[in-house]
């Protein structure tokens, strides 16, 4: 405990004569100090970070790869599609019906 006290003791004096040119220095090599250990700190965490989603990516295409024995899912239903091309075709001609009947719109200023 006496060394932190020490330690907390010194900065503040140093820091109450902050504008002394020898009392600068090792506030600024302090500063610089914790800059670079944030810096190390954040390039460690990204990548962690990074590692971690590379194996989760890898483990996801293993277990892909894994099922590829079983059957693969039916691309086109054929129901489903002429259902899909019955709506495309009735939709084509309520737009044409549309185009052949103009729409009237009452006049505002009356």
């Amino acid at each position: 405990m006496n060394i932190l006290s020490n330690i907390f003791n010194r900065f503040r004096a140093l820091y109450r004569a902050r504008y002394e040119p020898e009392n600068l220095r090792p506030l600024a090599d302090m500063y610089w100090r914790s800059m670079l250990a944030l810096m190390l700190v954040s390039i460690v965490g990204v990548i962690m970070f990074g590692l971690w989603e590379f194996v989760a990516v890898v483990d996801s295409l293993a277990s892909a790869q894994g099922n590829a024995n079983s059957t693969p899912p039916v691309a086109l239903n054929r129901p489903e599609l002429e259902a899909t091309l019955h709506a495309y075709d009735a939709r084509q001609e309520q737009f044409r019906a549309s185009l052949s009947a103009p729409v009237t719109a009452k006049d505002p200023s009356r």
